[in-house]
């Protein structure tokens, strides 16, 4: 694939996201209903009581103990190894602010959580989902900076299936354990797809012109 064509994919993705960031966004706003988010809950009320411990497990990868260990240890792996001194403050800057982000917009729309019993400690408002906004932020730039210093075509596609499975987990485990809509996951996932390209074109930028 050329460089071209991978510029052109990835306006297209940002594209789709800043569409559905905004359309989730707007109807929170106005406090419609979505027809979607009985749906998949509904399919989600399905999963197994044995299943829940794990679903425990796998939302602490979006919390701040998972974000910060998969951070310290992606920092160090950039700092010490690679010497990339702008992967490493491109890391910390995206999830530090992303992390204040999410808190404004939740303010902002003051949406209230599903009036359900909680299967872990939430707190604050629901939309958008704190845990896939930052989680996209973290494993999505962890991935890209990854598959930078990877040649082989396997390795890439390993590390992006990974990371799809965590960030998927993380956004199920979200609407398993009562803490939030799909809508707020859903609109998480976009919001935190923005904010991750934004940091990605930074990194970009600043790599060229240090290079």
């Amino acid at each position: 694939m050329t460089d071209k064509s991978k510029v052109n994919y990835s306006l297209i993705y940002l594209s789709i996201a800043v569409f559905i960031a905004l359309f989730i966004s707007i109807k929170v706003g106005m406090n419609s209903d979505f027809w979607f988010d009985d749906v998949v809950a509904r399919a989600f009320s399905h999963v197994p009581n044995s299943f829940i411990p794990f679903f425990i497990q796998v939302t602490e990868l979006g919390d701040k103990k998972g974000i910060g260990l998969a951070a310290l240890l992606m920092l160090a792996w950039l700092l010490i190894k690679k010497r990339n001194y702008v992967g490493a403050a491109v890391l910390a800057l995206s999830i530090g602010l992303a992390n204040e982000v999410y808190k404004i917009l939740k303010d902002c729309f003051v949406r209230p959580r599903p009036n359900l019993d909680f299967l872990v400690d939430a707190e604050g408002y629901s939309y958008p989902s704190g845990h896939t906004l930052v989680g996209i932020v973290v494993y999505f730039i962890i991935a890209f900076l990854l598959m930078e210093n990877i040649s082989l075509k396997m390795g890439k596609v390993i590390i992006v299936v990974l990371a799809a499975i965590v960030l998927l987990l993380i956004g199920a485990s979200r609407i398993i354990l009562h803490v939030h809509y799909p809508s707020d996951v859903i609109g998480g996932y976009a919001l935190g797809y923005i904010w991750a390209s934004i940091w990605i074109f930074i990194y970009k930028y600043f790599r060229r012109r240090f290079n």
